[in-house]
Order: structure tokens, then sequence, then C-alpha cells
């Protein structure tokens, strides 16, 4: 063996141990943590009462939500699941765990006044992360980060930071408002960030469009009002007439309608997480739908809360001769965001 031969050798055998040497370090939690050790961590020492254990379940157009712990256990009117929604107090801790329904996918978050967090999901794998619960309270946006088809931009939540007792504080909203306003136009101008904020008032208008979501935005805007005030919510959604609303469906033959299957309305959002029917309509075209409510929750969702199923199918083109025009369908929101109630 000369030289040359003993340096390889010697090189190949250093980068064996090398692995051998990561391998033994991370194994034992490796198959724990989705070969992330440093997630586990992350929650060493924290009081199991301050950690709120949080299942997502991506779909192609939609975070499917199920949370337990820390004081707060998801129930959507019955449900055991939020669609779009995270729940939690400042001071805890989301112990995420993210799998895929039927697509790659997402889960992208910035708290803007801490870090930027982004995971890859992939059907038939887990992924794990810890996220705290922004101190500031208020309602942050999380979507899905990777294009899995024409309706990914609808794929956005909310993860609503809730005060553990009472209602937002004037302080609090202005905090709110003052950090999203940064965000929005210097820290992190160009990327998706919180949605618009209305108010404080006891009025307000929501007017939708030709692509289904109120004043151009998913979630549509965040909306400030007074406890123990009565509110009055308009919402406004025009007649679908073509393919760039998921509210104009088709049916198994291929024709075109728009959807009327769905509810719109008001609910409350409760400090433990639990959300109740205020009120709630069939929805209605090209005619105001009006809400009256007393503000006694700390916080509501309005608008849309429940997936659309949204079918392209046109002539029947999607389900006949080998699909000529492909397939695409799936659950879709748009119409639909929260109230935040300010003690004054």
């Amino acid at each position: 063996m000369d030289k040359k031969e003993r340096w390889e050798l010697a090189w190949t055998i250093f980068v064996i141990v090398l692995f051998a040497i990561v391998i033994a370090g991370t194994l034992p939690e490796d198959f724990v943590v989705g070969g992330v050790p440093s997630v586990e961590r992350c929650l060493v020492g924290v009081p199991t009462s301050k950690i709120i254990d949080v299942h997502i379940t991506s779909y192609q157009y939609l975070f499917k939500i199920n949370e337990s712990g820390g004081g707060i256990i998801s129930d959507e009117l019955g449900s055991p699941y939020y669609y779009n929604l995270i729940i939690g107090h400042p001071g805890e801790y989301l112990n995420i765990t993210m799998t895929s329904a039927d697509v790659t996918s997402n889960f992208y978050f910035a708290d803007y006044s801490d870090r930027v967090v982004t995971d890859q999901i992939v059907p038939g794998l887990v992924e794990y992360d810890v996220l705290p619960v922004p101190n500031i309270t208020g309602a942050y946006a999380f979507l899905g980060g990777e294009y899995n088809g024409p309706w990914f931009s609808y794929q956005t939540g909310l993860l609503l930071s809730l005060p553990y007792s009472g209602y937002f504080t004037s302080g609090n909203i202005t905090a709110y408002e003052k950090q999203t306003s940064v965000a929005q136009s210097v820290a992190l101008k160009g990327d998706p960030y919180n949605p618009p904020i209305i108010g404080p008032s006891t009025s307000f208008y929501l007017v939708g469009n030709q692509c289904g979501i109120f004043n151009d935005t998913v979630p549509g805007p965040t909306l400030i009002t007074y406890a123990h005030k009565t509110v009055t919510v308009k919402m406004y959604m025009p007649t679908p007439d073509d393919d760039r609303n998921y509210l104009y469906n088709y049916s198994v033959n291929g024709t075109a309608y728009p959807v009327t299957s769905v509810y719109v309305g008001i609910y409350a959002i409760w400090w433990n997480g639990t959300i109740t029917l205020v009120k709630q309509v069939p929805i209605s075209y090209g005619t105001t739908m009006c809400f009256t409510f007393n503000a006694t929750a700390p916080a509501y969702l309005y608008g849309i809360i429940t997936p659309v199923y949204y079918n392209y199918n046109p002539c029947g083109l999607s389900t006949k001769l080998g699909d000529l025009i492909g397939i695409q369908k799936g659950y879709i929101m748009g119409a639909w965001g929260v109230i935040l109630v300010e003690c004054d």
C-alpha cells in the first residue's frame, strides 16, 4: 500500500468514525422527535400546565387541529377539532405534532417579535416542533408555505393568543397593533403577515369579493370591539359566478352552481378554547346578512368557519374520458376571521 492509498484509507476511516459518533449521540432522540433533538429539549423544565399538545393534520388546503392541556380543550361546536385555528395563552408552549392527510405541505409561522418557524409536512412521516405562544395577545397568521394546488394561499390560519381571564386590555391591543404595523411595513414587508385590524368599534361591515373572501384578505380583517357592548356585524357576499370563487362549485355531471349548503355566523371563543354558537344563518348571496350580539366572550369567530367542499368539474370533464382536464377538489376556507374584545 503506497502513501496515497494510506491517506485515502485514513480519511475514509475518519469519516466513518465521525458518522458513528453523531449517530450514537442522537439515536435515542431521532425516532422521538423526528430527527430534531433540540425540539424535545425546548420543553425541559417547563411545567406540564404550561404545555399545550397540538396535533395538526394538513390537508391540501386546510389545517385540522386538535389541542389539549394548558387549560385548552379544543371544542368547536361540539367537535374536538378546530379548522385553521390554534388557541393558547401567553407563557404557554405549543408542543406540535404534524402529519399529512394527503399531500406534501408546510407549516409556516412568523412571530414577529421572536422567531420564524417553518416545518415541512410529508405524507407518511411525522414532524415535530415547539412554539411559544406570543406574549403579546392577539391573532397571528400561520399558513401552508408550500404550493400544493391553486387554492394553496387559502390554507392560512390564526394562532389566537388569548388572555388567561378577562378581556384584552387597551394596552394589549395597542401593543398588538404596533407590532403588526411594524411587521407589515418594515420587518417582514412582502411576507405573509397578520390580517388588517379594524376598530375598536361596535359596528362592522364586511364585503366579500368574487374570490369568496372578506375585504380582500384571508383570513378576513381582525375586528376590535368592546366588552359588554351590543355589537353589529354585517356581511355581504356577491353571487359567485366564475371559477375564481371556491363557493362556485360543480355537480357530478359538471353543472356549475353557487354553494348554498353552508352557514355564515358569529361564534364565541371562551377562555378555555371552547367555541359556541351565537347565531348563524344559511348563506345568502347579494343581500346583507346582519348579526347583533352582546360581547361577553373574550373573542369571536365570524363568517364561514367550517370547510367548504370544492370540486372543479366543468361539463363533467374531470370525471369522464380519463379526466381530460385533471382533478381539482378539496376542502377550502376563506370567508372568516376573528373579533377581539377589549375591556374599555
